[in-house]
């Protein structure tokens, strides 16, 4: 993910934040995440998982395509799983999720 595009998930991030009046911190422990990881990502410094965005959608109540839009050519942005085995399965399997929740329930992922 460029730099620009972790700032612009980032700003989203933030925005939803402050729009629900809900502290940094306070969203870090509610998905599960140190709030020095959330630090991190906020300042566009840290690339955001495919979990980490799911979990982020569900506390806030939007569709992840609210924090993976890119402005200027409306693609999804995510970070690839550094891990291996069962959680690279769990990856996909959260991957599909957004894919489904972009393009709707007729969206087929193989």
């Amino acid at each position: 993910m460029s730099t620009e595009s972790k700032l612009a998930v980032a700003e989203r991030l933030v925005q939803l934040r402050l729009e629900n009046n809900v502290k940094q911190k306070h969203l870090a422990q509610a998905i599960g995440l140190d709030p020095s990881a959330m630090n991190r990502i906020e300042k566009g410094d840290r690339a955001v998982s495919v979990a980490e965005v799911i979990r982020i959608a569900d506390f806030f109540g939007v569709s992840t395509e609210v924090i993976l839009r890119e402005p200027e050519s409306h693609g999804l942005l995510f970070r690839a799983s550094e891990q291996r085995g069962e959680a690279v399965a769990e990856s996909l399997e959260l991957f599909q999720a957004v894919i489904r929740d972009y393009f709707g329930a007729r969206a087929a992922v193989s």
